[in-house]
C-alpha cells in the first residue's frame, strides 16, 4: 500500500467519485475510487473538522457500495470499515476488486462469443438463401445483421465482401463505402468494392477506388495490373502501357503486364506517328 500523501480535498474527491459510480452500477470505478480515499486516509492524518467531514462522507459512500447488488450477494451484512483497521480494509477493497474484475471479464468474453455465435448462424442463413434463390431475403437479413451488430468491428467489410462473392455487386457497395469510411486502410474491403465496380462494368468508378486504395494502401502490382486492365477497357493505351510498366516494375515475372504493355505499345507509337504526319501536311 503506498504511502505518499494525498490532500484532504483528494480524499474527499476520490469519495465522491465513488458514490457517483455507484449510482451508475460501476463496481470496478466505485471500489478503486473507495480503496483509493482509504490509502489517502492512512498516508493523510487529517484532524478536527476535516477528519469528521471525511468520515461522514465515507459512511455515505460505504451504504451506497452495500446496496450495490452483487455486493449485497457477496456480503449479506454489508462490507464493514472500522477505525483503525484501514489497511486491512483497503486490502479487502482491493482484492474485491481483483476478484470482481476477473468474474466480469470472464462474463463478458462469454457474452461475447455467445453473441459471435448468433452472429455466424445468421450469415450461413443469409447465405444459404442466397444459394436457395432467394436474394431479396438475404438482401434483408444482411440489413438486420449489420444493424444488431453494429458493434462488431468490420462487420460491414464482411458483409459487403459476402455480398460481392455471392454476385450482388450492387447490394455490396454501401456496405464496402461505409466500412471504408470506419476505417480507411481496410484492404479487403478496397479490393471488394474495385470488384463490385468492375462486376457492375462501372469503369469509372472501379479507377476512382483503385486510385483510392493506392491512396491508404500504398501502390502495388495487383493494383496496377487492374488499373491497366480498366484503362484498356477504355482503349486508353498511353494510361495501359504505363499501369501494366508499373506493375512489372515490381514484378518483372507478371506476364499479363509484359502482354498488356505489348499490346499498348504499337498503339501508342501509330498514334504519334499519326500525330506528327497531320502536322507534317499542316505545315505545308
Amino acid at each position: 500500500m503506498s504511502t505518499s500523501p494525498m490532500t484532504a480535498k483528494e480524499i474527499r474527491e476520490d469519495i465522491a467519485r465513488a458514490r457517483a459510480y455507484a449510482k451508475k452500477n460501476d463496481y470496478l470505478r466505485t471500489l478503486r475510487c473507495l480503496a483509493n480515499a482509504i490509502r489517502g486516509i492512512v498516508s493523510n492524518k487529517v484532524f478536527g473538522a476535516e477528519k469528521f467531514e471525511i468520515q461522514a462522507h465515507l459512511d455515505e459512500a460505504l451504504r451506497d457500495l452495500n446496496k450495490m447488488k452483487m455486493i449485497k450477494k457477496l456480503f449479506p451484512d454489508g462490507l464493514q470499515y472500522r477505525k483503525g483497521k484501514e489497511k486491512a480494509f483497503f486490502q479487502t477493497l482491493m482484492r474485491l476488486h481483483k476478484k470482481l474484475g476477473e468474474a466480469m471479464e470472464k462474463a463478458r468474453v462469454a457474452r461475447l462469443r455467445k453473441r459471435l455465435g448468433v452472429l455466424d448462424d445468421n450469415l450461413i442463413k443469409a447465405a444459404k438463401l442466397i444459394q436457395a434463390g432467394q436474394p431479396l431475403e438475404a438482401r434483408k437479413l444482411y440489413s438486420k445483421i449489420a444493424e444488431y451488430f453494429q458493434d462488431i468491428e468490420g462487420i460491414h467489410s464482411d458483409i459487403g465482401n459476402r455480398m460481392a462473392t455471392f454476385g450482388l455487386f450492387a447490394e455490396a457497395v454501401p456496405y464496402l463505402i461505409k466500412a471504408l469510411e470506419t476505417q480507411n486502410n481496410d484492404v479487403r474491403a478496397h479490393n471488394a468494392l474495385i470488384l463490385c465496380y468492375e462486376g457492375l462494368h462501372e469503369t469509372d468508378k472501379a479507377m476512382a477506388a483503385v486510385k483510392d486504395a493506392m491512396r491508404w494502401l500504398g501502390p502495388s502490382e495487383n493494383l496496377y495490373l487492374r488499373l491497366a486492365r480498366l484503362h484498356l477497357q477504355k482503349r486508353e493505351w498511353g494510361e495501359v502501357f504505363n499501369s501494366a510498366k508499373a506493375a512489372l516494375d515490381r514484378n518483372p515475372l507478371n506476364t499479363e503486364a509484359a502482354k498488356l504493355m505489348k499490346q499498348a505499345e504499337p498503339k501508342i507509337f501509330s498514334g504519334a506517328k499519326s500525330a506528327a504526319k497531320k502536322n507534317h501536311d499542316l505545315n505545308f
